[in-house]
């Protein structure tokens, strides 16, 4: 096997905190799954906290960032633009990792930091989008749908069946105030 990279680790951790929790990011077990020894792991993480902050990162990067540029690339008008983002964010087909973070920060005071950050940051970034499409009262409507998605990952998490696109486009609709006339 190639040699693996932070990235790597970092990846697997992720799978293991979507799967098995934060309990379950254990080197060793990461090591197994990776196909290395433990040695592996202490070329790129001083310990497990490294490695557990790096997942965070990693979250926050992909889960905010990596998506709000993708959603940029998409169009130049804001609902556009706002269909695409809900589309995706109801769409995706794991949300293991999100709820993993979540259970996490439930407990630790660093994980509830980093999901502070990236709720702020998407509700931030969804209320700038609806405020460029016209919305009506922007930030509630953000918080809402905001909300409405991370029920979404936690009840497709425990196996329910995720929304339909009829149902995300009724959500788009009232986001940008299409029933309020």
């Amino acid at each position: 096997m190639a040699s693996l990279s932070a990235s790597d680790w970092i990846r697997a951790a992720a799978r293991r905190l979507a799967t098995d929790g934060v309990d379950g990011v254990r080197v060793e077990p990461l090591a197994t799954d990776l196909g290395v020894s433990k040695g592996s792991f202490y070329w790129h993480f001083a310990n497990r906290d490294a490695l557990l902050e790096a997942v965070l990162d990693h979250w926050q990067r992909a889960g905010v960032a990596g998506v709000i540029a993708a959603v940029e690339d998409t169009g130049t008008e804001p609902e556009a633009r706002l269909r695409e983002l809900l589309r995706r964010s109801f769409h995706h087909a794991d949300r293991g990792f999100d709820v993993g973070v979540r259970a996490w920060a439930a407990r630790d005071e660093r994980a509830r930091t980093a999901a502070g950050a990236v709720d702020a940051a998407r509700t931030d970034y969804l209320t700038r989008l609806l405020e460029d499409a016209g919305s009506p009262d922007p930030r509630r409507r953000a918080a809402v749908v905001y909300r409405t998605l991370l029920g979404e990952y936690a009840l497709r998490q425990s196996g329910a069946a995720g929304l339909d696109e009829a149902s995300v486009a009724a959500l788009v609709d009232w986001s940008l105030g299409a029933d309020d006339a």
